[in-house]
């Protein structure tokens, strides 16, 4: 029976790990669609639209030439462009012939793309599974919070600091960093008088602080005075906080879930959220530069793919946070001065614009070959390191 249901979940993870696949695929075919659509509008020649690399599996040809084929492996694709890597003066309909400001649109495009659809993939998240605020979903009498909170009070802050998930400043963090201001050790007569409960083994107290809770009810944001469980180990230290009257109560006194957005709501939020997490992503960038997060932090596709199928496996409503993740996360890092991306080609569509000549061809194919190479070793070499660290 158990060989039965190790291959049960062998299966089963196989089925995520496929999910995980389509996410990607679909993340990068978001992103040569952009390509290919601004070259649609701007009279481009395309090639070939193609999903996935190496050996052809299907390829269909349209009556003005263009290509579209399904490729052996799922973990990409390409829009190619006429004489994308060329550098021939004398055919006019070539990527590199036409003017900058049509190229720099093409190249900015792909994220773009990325980018709206992040919008779209925020919009559905917070609509059907919410993110950051936190809502009181139910609350009795015997709550230490009853009469202060109320059922479908919206907490968006503590102690007057908002909720920001930018900075990490979630419900259980602000909390955390507020009482480890105001109660970082235990300072009443005799902590064997609260109450007490046992946990791996050691014995844990309880001790109700006051803290406030900005709130939205309806309509209106006000502010509350509340109170929150301090638990204590048995040197007096803070070891972490409990919204129940005590660890062993009925979970009925009190629930609280993520809040989830009206339609209008997530309407006008679906915007701000995206440019959050593009601001994020640029402030871990940023971290990563200067030391302050180590190169284990990062994956490549096969990290990504395993994460997509762990957390999709513990919970499929993850894959709606993920999908906004992964699509801004495409976007600005495709729009980064690094070689091999669209940033990079950018740059120099950009100098040749200013200085009303192109830098050769064979300068830019060396350097961005160059920098495909490190990039792809760089790739791999997180990916190896997340499975072995």
């Amino acid at each position: 029976m158990s060989n039965l249901l190790s291959v049960s979940t062998v299966f089963t993870y196989i089925g995520y790990i496929i999910v995980a696949i389509i996410v990607l695929l679909l993340m990068v075919l978001i992103h040569e669609l952009g390509h290919y659509t601004a070259g649609k509008i701007l009279k481009f020649k395309i090639n070939e639209f193609s999903v996935g690399f190496g050996p052809k599996i299907l390829q269909r040809t349209k009556k003005n030439g263009e290509k579209i084929t399904l490729r052996a492996f799922p973990l990409g694709g390409y829009c190619a462009f006429e004489g994308e890597d060329e550098e021939n003066k004398d055919n006019l309909e070539a990527f590199n012939n036409q003017k900058p400001w049509k190229r720099l649109i093409v190249l900015f495009c792909g994220a773009f793309f990325n980018f709206l659809s992040a919008i779209i993939f925020s919009f559905i998240l917070l609509i059907s599974c919410g993110y950051d605020l936190v809502q009181v979903d139910k609350i009795s009498e015997s709550s230490i919070n009853y009469g202060c909170l109320q059922t479908n009070d919206v907490i968006y802050g503590i102690d007057g600091k908002e909720i920001n998930f930018v900075h990490d400043d979630y419900l259980n963090n602000l909390i955390t960093e507020t009482l480890n201001e105001k109660y970082s050790k235990y300072t009443g007569e005799n902590l064997e008088d609260e109450y007490s409960f046992p946990r791996d083994g050691e014995t844990y107290y309880m001790d109700t602080c006051s803290i406030t809770f900005n709130v939205r009810r309806d309509g209106d944001e006000i502010v509350v005075d509340g109170y929150i469980n301090v638990v204590y180990d048995t040197s007096g230290n803070y070891s972490g906080w409990s919204l129940l009257t005590s660890e062993n109560v009925n979970a009925d006194e009190f629930e609280i879930s993520n809040y989830e957005y009206s339609f209008w709501e997530s309407l006008g939020q679906a915007v701000p959220f995206t440019c959050k997490w593009a601001w994020k992503i640029l402030i871990i960038f940023g971290q990563l530069l200067t030391g302050q997060l180590s190169i284990t932090s990062l994956g490549g596709p096969v990290t990504t793919i395993n994460m997509i199928a762990s957390y999709t496996q513990m919970n499929f409503s993850y894959l709606l946070l993920l999908l906004p993740l992964i699509a801004v996360n495409l976007a600005v890092f495709n729009l980064l001065p690094i070689p091999a991306l669209d940033g990079f080609q950018m740059i120099f569509v950009l100098i040749e614009w200013i200085r009303r000549k192109p830098v050769k061809r064979t300068v830019v194919n060396a350097v961005n070959n160059i920098g495909l190479i490190v990039l792809l070793g760089f790739v791999i070499v997180v990916d190896i390191l997340q499975f072995v660290l």
